[in-house]
């Protein structure tokens, strides 16, 4: 190839001609492809590290309030279904006469929840959340019930940032995260919405991010056996990250496919005998079912919610609805995937490249996206997403820099920082409420910022390959 190809293409990849030797001291994969960085004054580290250390600070002081004063409702729904289920009486609280759950009905739980002391109470009424997870859940949950609840709720706590910190750190590790992006990763996680209210309500969330992180991890690092373990107990236990399986079988990453679907389905099967029969048929006929329709809510953040909830809101569907239909979750989730499928179309990317990485991310943010019910707490799932592009922008040359730069941010503003929890009732009904779909909106900007990104880097990587 003539040098001055060479260059031009090294420019354009974000790649240098030193950056083709061999870096016998780093643990670079075979189709990882270090690139430099612009060097910042020291005026600017120093404003970085203070930044970082400020919000660090009060992420913990805020940690030690919740520890001492928190209510981490959620958790507090799923240790008393613990303390249920080690009785061996029925945890779930399936309402079938409603369309949505409400105040509670199953008698033991509320017995279960006064003694407890785990009810949470409003102006009008007082109730314990529920416990909407599949059976094997509770290979997770039930050993926290074996201890009092305050001493449970802090366990769980400091499981909870744990997982996040390690999922983390897995996630940078893999990618070999440079320090300017490992710093705004570590701030963007102190002040992430996501992260800060499943901590605060004690989500599950927190769980199934680092196991996705650990499955990226594993994956990328050519371990398909572990990786289709991890990735199928995260589906046994949610079963939303089932469309990673997915994405292994359009990868023909068939072997890893195999063990994630084989591990959840025996996980699945584990949990009957060991949580009762009763409870498997009521999760999978009538609480799992609910969660197959969209709540009409600005807080439902996935695109069938969005539909739904504007359109009641102005007037194209039917008002007063509580939950949406479910073929409105169907075509929803067909269009994500036909999307994301059509943005795929072609050869599997090389895994461990830039392209497999953008991949990994695309499909984490199609999962809130494509669920019908998606919240806040789901998209803690987004920071590896984030991570990924950040490297890119930080780390790689590109033509839509400058675009993807404002897409990302605008979407970290719309995610990360807007509070959009308590909306005002101005902008719950009426076009107004278009403005109220706050999150929607930011996931809907990460989205085509990782696209335009993905078809950027492959035409960069077919270009090298055609040119060698």
């Amino acid at each position: 190839m003539p040098a001055s190809i060479r260059v031009e293409l090294f420019r354009q990849t974000g790649m240098t001609l030193e950056s083709q030797k061999p870096q016998a001291d780093a643990p670079l994969g075979p189709h990882h492809v270090p690139c430099p960085l612009p060097s910042l004054p020291y005026a600017v580290s120093v404003v970085l590290w203070l930044l970082v250390a400020s919000v660090a600070v009060r992420f913990g002081m805020d940690a030690i309030l919740l520890a001492s004063k928190g209510e981490m409702r959620d958790f507090a729904a799923c240790y008393t279904a613990a303390v249920l289920a080690k009785a061996g009486v029925v945890f779930y609280d399936p309402q079938p006469e409603r369309p949505w759950f409400s105040t509670n009905e199953n008698p033991d739980l509320i017995a279960a929840a006064k003694k407890l002391e785990t009810l949470h109470r409003h102006d009008e009424f007082e109730h314990v959340h529920i416990f909407s997870y599949p059976p094997a859940m509770m290979f997770f949950i039930e050993p926290f019930s074996l201890v009092p609840f305050q001493v449970a709720k802090l366990s769980w706590l400091a499981l909870s940032l744990f997982a996040i910190g390690w999922g983390l750190w897995l996630v940078g590790r893999a990618i070999h995260s440079h320090l300017l992006t490992t710093l705004c990763m570590v701030f963007l996680a102190l002040i992430f919405q996501p992260v800060r209210n499943t901590v605060d309500l004690g989500q599950v969330n927190a769980l199934i991010f680092v196991l996705l992180a650990a499955f990226f991890s594993l994956y990328r690092g050519g371990r398909d056996v572990p990786a289709g373990l991890v990735l199928g107990i995260a589906t046994a236990i949610r079963f939303h990250p089932v469309v990673l399986v997915l994405y292994l079988i359009w990868r023909r990453e068939f072997r890893t496919a195999v063990v994630a679907l084989t591990t959840t389905g025996v996980v699945s099967l584990l949990a009957i005998p060991a949580f009762g029969v009763q409870e498997s048929v009521i999760y999978f006929t009538q609480v799992a079912p609910k969660f197959a329709r969209p709540l009409v809510s600005v807080e439902n953040h996935s695109l069938a919610g969005f539909l739904e909830t504007v359109g009641v809101g102005i007037g194209a569907t039917q008002p007063g609805q509580q939950v949406g239909s479910p073929w409105t979750a169907r075509l929803a989730a067909g269009l994500v995937l036909t999307l994301t499928a059509i943005s795929f179309s072609g050869a599997p990317s090389r895994r461990g490249s830039r392209t497999a990485d953008l991949e990994f991310a695309l499909v984490l943010v199609m999962i809130p996206l494509m669920t019908p019910n998606t919240t806040i707490n789901h998209l803690i799932i987004l920071l590896p997403s984030y991570w990924i592009l950040f490297g890119e922008l930080f780390g790689h040359e590109g033509s839509s820099r400058t675009l993807l730069a404002w897409l990302a941010g605008i979407s970290v503003i719309l995610i990360g920082v807007v509070n959009d929890f308590y909306m005002h009732p101005l902008l719950s009904k009426g076009f107004p409420i278009l403005i109220g779909e706050i999150k929607f909106y930011g996931l809907v900007l990460l989205y085509v910022a990782l696209v335009v990104r993905f078809h950027e880097v492959r035409r960069f990587e077919t270009n090298a390959v055609s040119l060698r």
